[in-house]
């Protein structure tokens, strides 16, 4: 009988418990990948006794991660030190935009933990130690994830084992313009979170600096797909969250309008559900920071027209592309979820949208097998079981709020909690399941970050815990950057009003782009307190760059072909740093 009453809490489950579920499945996994899976480079903290940043020595415990690889096998096995994935079904390709996705996983995670207060928690904060891992991560992108001309491009690691070091090289001869914005969200939210850091100016600067070439030459992602399009916007709003920048804005402005229209010319509704969910939800975070009604407006008429797509008997979404069984990736069932929880929390449609949230959430993550496995509930003698981290009974909440009792964990399985790749649906037997069961970095990474991302917030103000400290804190700091940043770029954008970038080709502003983003790419260190834009420019100018083409991604010829394997040799944009 202890079983009914979770049983019938399961089939009326409110937007409140569905997120804190989500929220702890995402921040509990991302510890797992980030500190347990070996699944990637790993960071060599044992070393860092020197680290300005305090009480890190819990990483000692662990294996911490540089960055990520793309595929793995999410079975836990046992080795001498401890459980990891099995190192031979590591598929050895780092993602720029899969990292920086992590780091800001860590990054909004150490703002949550801040709330852990010495004297109130009976468990570890890991506040900073994860700012402490995401400023080694920033440090290693810039090393170690750019090419010789300094864009963030793919890089594949052709050593034997992690044990014996690493050596990158480009996997290809492309890159894209959602890796470089998504590094720039990465860059500017350490400075944010780390006001304190003696780097949290640079980094700002740096992020900014790539913020202006997006400025200066987006005309550039006019040419892009829809879907690069808006992972662009959705980093733009990210860097305005934490900056209130302007630049930022006007950015926001220009690309929400395209993207709308771009959005008129085709219906996306049939093939890209994913495209259509992160628009919406991006066209609101633009609302919030523009006040643009038309923002708002057309957000909420893509969301409707996603309600009207789900099937109340089945508590699916109709994909109309499908006429017999239908396949779902894990990253348009979690977006078209988030987008109508946050539609719901928006429009104030709470009670009135309930039933197909509810219905839609156990459909796939509860019933269809979507998670490998969930974390397992804090205990009761955890204060992460209480609100405020109380530890008071009349504050504890419920394990409805964590995870449902039917749910699988890491222990019973041996997988560690993560999406599947997709799951195919049979409408004859109504049912959902997957082929097989393999870890994707890159869905993984930006599911979790876009429910921490869009969640935390009401997390920590359902939790009770103190608001989170106010934007104004970086909008200062980041006037000041953009002072010192406009000195020292001011000859460049007279150059720029002289020549229009509209009656440029689209092959001469990627190569003037190409030639902006040579983010320090030298032998020698740069000093990190010097405008970022001067490194840009000692780019060699006559370097050749291919139009746009159809996946989003463009290729460079490479003044050095035959020099393909680099170990280690690239310098940071400050002094080189021994772990």
């Amino acid at each position: 009988m202890r079983y009914i009453g979770p049983f019938f809490r399961m089939n009326s489950l409110s937007q409140k418990e569905i997120s804190g579920q989500l929220f702890y499945l995402s921040k509990e996994s991302i510890k797992t990948l980030v500190l347990n899976s070996k699944c990637g480079i790993l960071a060599q903290t044992r070393a860092s006794k020197k680290s300005p940043i305090e009480d890190i020595s819990i990483l000692n415990n662990f294996s911490p991660l540089l960055c990520l690889y793309r595929k793995a096998s999410p079975l836990f096995i046992h080795s001498k030190s401890s459980p990891s994935f099995d190192e031979a079904s590591f598929k050895k390709e780092i993602s720029p935009s899969t990292s920086a996705l992590m780091t800001l996983c860590l990054l909004e995670l150490s703002e949550y933990y801040s709330h852990y207060n010495d004297g109130k928690r009976n468990v570890v904060s890991l506040e900073k130690p994860f700012k402490f891992l995401a400023k080694e991560q920033l440090q290693f992108y810039s090393e170690n994830l750019r090419n010789n001309e300094g864009l963030f491009v793919d890089k594949k690691n052709i050593s034997d084992g992690n044990s014996k070091g690493f050596s990158l090289i480009d996997k290809d001869d492309k890159f894209k313009f959602s890796d470089q914005a998504f590094m720039m969200a990465a860059y500017l939210l350490y400075s944010h979170y780390n006001d304190s850091d003696e780097l949290s100016k640079d980094y700002a600067a740096f992020s900014n600096e790539i913020l202006d070439m997006f400025k200066t030459y987006n005309s550039v992602l006019y040419d892009l797909s829809f879907s690069e399009c808006i992972q662009i916007f959705l980093a733009l709003n990210i860097h305005y969250k934490y900056s209130c920048s302007q630049n930022a804005k006007e950015l926001i402005l220009d690309l929400g309008d395209f993207l709308i229209s771009k959005f008129q010319e085709k219906d996306y509704y049939i093939d890209s559900i994913d495209d259509c969910a992160l628009f919406s939800i991006c066209l609101m975070e633009a609302y919030k920071h523009t006040e643009i009604i038309s923002f708002k407006e057309f957000s909420k008429e893509i969301t409707e027209k996603l309600i009207s797509l789900y099937d109340t008997d089945k508590n699916i979404f109709i994909k109309l592309s499908d006429k017999k069984d239908s396949k779902y990736s894990c990253i348009e069932i979690n977006l078209y979820l988030l987008c109508l929880l946050m539609y719901s929390f928006q429009e104030d449609r709470i009670s009135e949208l309930r039933p197909i949230i509810s219905g839609l959430y156990r459909k796939f993550f509860v019933n269809g097998g979507l998670l490998t496995s969930w974390p397992e509930a804090p205990t009761l003698d955890e204060v992460e079981r209480y609100k405020k981290l109380s530890l008071r009974s009349n504050d504890m909440l419920d394990e409805i709020y964590f995870r449902m009792p039917v749910l699988p964990t890491p222990k019973s399985t041996g997988l560690a909690p993560v999406f599947v790749k997709s799951l195919s649906y049979s409408k004859k037997k109504d049912s959902l399941n997957t082929k097989r069961t393999s870890f994707d970095s890159n869905k993984n990474m930006f599911n979790f970050f876009m429910i921490i991302y869009l969640l935390k917030d009401m997390v920590e103000d359902f939790m009770e815990f103190i608001p989170p400290l106010g934007l104004e804190r970086l909008s200062d700091l980041d006037n000041s950057v953009d002072a010192n940043t406009d000195s020292a770029i001011t000859d460049t954008k007279e150059d720029n009003s002289k020549n229009p970038l509209a009656t440029s080709s689209p092959e001469s502003n990627v190569s003037n782009l190409k030639t902006q983003l040579n983010l320090s790419k030298s032998e020698d260190p740069v000093n990190f307190k010097q405008p970022v834009l001067n490194s840009f420019n000692t780019f060699k100018k006559n370097t050749n760059i291919a139009s746009l083409n159809n996946d989003s991604t463009t290729k460079i010829n490479h003044s050095s072909k035959n020099k393909k394997l680099k170990k280690n040799k690239a310098q940071h944009p400050h002094s080189k740093k021994k772990f």
